[in-house]
């Protein structure tokens, strides 16, 4: 198969994938990747991509765009606003590098700034906080999936017999069928626990979802898979408005910059959202929406 020409690299990677830190790295990018495809952008310059609009935006709370010496336009990777004003979150200056590029220019005239909320909120510690949770809850799966396996606890006296009762523990997570080698002369103890209820795999599948769910619904998505025949009308109409506040919020400020843009430069960028959060009891299965020029919108600039 494909993946597997890549060979040990693969094998290292599969050996990890379930233990907190590799869970944690694949959630914080899973998350970074579903606001990707909120927004589509039409008619921006070349130069400049519309993927690193959005993730500059979402890491940083705002998107520097600069004119370079050659009269093109970029979105900087690094950035930093500067220049007092009478209000801590408007600058008059923005200071940026790339590999290739760096300097300081005028906001308002070579230098714009769009950002990722009205108040310049990035996305990354909402992102990092649920990639938190939903590693634990993985584990915490995974664990349960495996106890359901497992029918007593090997408890070592010495070393030796610890490592053959981690040899043996390694092979029933992967499935193998293995004898206990007791190198440790009787130095081992299996103590019975009682038999595991599925109904424990359940719950935690069950939160591992909710939590998913209501980072999505943090970012203004309401998932298909929650079931509206679970809430009263009560709550179905009081949690449609919420929804909508911060993927609006999201898609207004960016209409706004690139309206400034727009006005100071010539072009005519325009931004749209991929969800027609606008349509009462609107549901989004989130995996159709993409950022670029070709997917469909339903509100433009």
């Amino acid at each position: 198969m494909y993946l597997e020409d890549y060979g040990s690299a693969l094998y290292e990677w599969r050996k990890k994938s379930m233990t907190f830190i590799p869970s944690y790295r694949y959630w914080v990018n899973t998350l970074l990747e579903y606001p990707m495809r909120l927004f589509t952008y039409k008619n921006l310059p070349e130069t400049i991509p519309a993927h690193v609009v959005d993730i500059m935006s979402f890491i940083r709370g705002y998107t520097g765009i600069v004119k370079l010496a050659s009269g093109e336009w970029i979105a900087a990777s690094e950035t930093s606003l500067n220049g007092v004003t009478d209000y801590y979150d408007i600058f008059k200056r923005i200071t940026f590098s790339t590999p290739l590029h760096f300097g300081s220019r005028t906001i308002g005239s070579t230098g714009f700034v769009i950002r990722n909320t009205s108040l310049m909120q990035p996305l990354m510690p909402k992102i990092e906080r649920y990639a938190t949770m939903l590693a634990h809850a993985d584990i915490s799966l995974i664990c349960e999936l495996v106890n359901l396996r497992e029918t007593d606890v090997i408890e070592a006296i010495t070393e030796n017999a610890a490592k053959s009762a981690r040899k043996q523990a390694n092979d029933r997570y992967n499935g193998e069928i293995n004898v206990l080698v007791n190198e440790g002369f009787a130095m081992l103890r299996h103590n019975f626990v009682p038999q595991k209820s599925q109904n424990e795999n359940i719950r935690i599948w069950d939160l591992r979802s909710n939590i998913l769910a209501s980072y999505l619904e943090e970012i203004g998505i309401k998932k298909a898979q929650n079931k509206r025949e679970r809430e009263i009308t009560q709550e179905v109409a009081a949690d449609d408005p919420m929804l909508k506040l911060n993927i609006s919020d999201m898609l207004e400020v960016r209409q706004e910059g690139w309206k400034v843009f727009n006005e100071k430069t010539g072009h005519n960028v325009e931004v749209s959202c991929n969800i027609d959060y606008l349509s009462e009891g609107s549901e989004v299965d989130i995996n159709e929406g993409k950022t670029g020029e070709g997917s469909q919108a339903q509100e433009v600039l």
